[in-house]
C-alpha cells in the first residue's frame, strides 16, 4: 500500500507558510503523519505544491497536475492515486493531523471499494484508503464545471464513510493558534 501525506494546500491561515513544515514536538507536522503512514504502508510520499520546501524532508514528493492547480484537495488525491496500479491501495492523510492512529487505517482497510473517515462533527475525506482504480473517476470529477465536495466525489467512486467515535485523533491544525494549543 502507498501512503500519501497531503500537503498541497495554500496554507492561507498560516500566512502562506507551508503548514506541514511547522514544528510540532521535535519535527515537522508532515513527518509525524508520514511516520504514522509508514507503519501501514510500504511506500510513503508527500503530495505538495512545487517549491513549497517539502523536498527537504527526505521523502519523495508528488505534485498535482498543473491543469488541476487551485482545484482543492481532490487534486491531491488524484496525484496520489496516479502512483498506484488499479488493484493497489493508497492511504491518504492530511499533513495537519498529527494525532491520527494506525487503528483508523486498519478500520478503513475493511472496505474493499475504499473508505474515508467521518465523525459526529462531519466528514474527513482526506483521511481515506482508496483503490488505484478510483484514479480515472476522480480525475474526471476535476474537469466538471462545479467540482463536488470531496466526500461526494469519493462516494461517487465507490468509497463509503466509516464513523469514528474518537474525534481527538482527527485534531486538525489549521492556524498557528491551533498549533500552539496542540503543543
Amino acid at each position: 500500500m502507498i501512503g500519501v501525506v497531503l500537503a498541497g494546500g495554500a496554507s492561507r491561515r498560516f500566512g502562506g507558510r507551508a503548514k506541514g513544515l511547522q514544528i510540532y514536538g521535535d519535527k515537522p507536522l508532515a513527518l509525524h503523519v508520514a511516520g504514522l503512514l509508514s507503519r501501514v504502508c510500504d511506500l510513503v510520499v508527500i503530495e505538495a505544491a512545487v517549491d513549497a520546501g517539502y523536498e527537504a524532508l527526505g521523502l519523495s514528493c508528488v505534485y498535482a497536475d498543473v491543469a488541476h492547480a487551485g482545484q482543492g484537495p481532490l487534486a491531491g488525491l488524484v496525484a496520489g492515486l496516479n502512483l498506484a496500479r488499479p488493484d493497489e491501495l493508497v492511504a491518504f492523510a492530511p499533513c495537519d493531523m498529527p494525532l491520527l492512529t494506525v487503528e483508523i487505517y486498519q478500520r478503513l482497510l475493511t472496505e474493499r471499494m475504499g473508505a474515508y473517515a467521518a465523525t459526529r462533527l462531519g466528514f474527513e475525506p482526506l483521511v481515506s484508503v482508496l483503490p488505484g482504480a478510483c484514479f480515472g473517476g476522480l480525475r474526471a470529477q476535476l474537469s466538471v464545471a462545479q467540482i463536488p465536495p470531496t466526500h461526494l466525489a469519493l462516494e461517487a467512486n465507490g468509497a463509503r464513510p466509516i464513523l469514528f467515535q474518537d474525534q481527538g485523533s482527527f485534531c486538525n491544525v489549521n492556524t498557528p493558534e491551533d498549533l500552539a494549543e496542540l503543543r
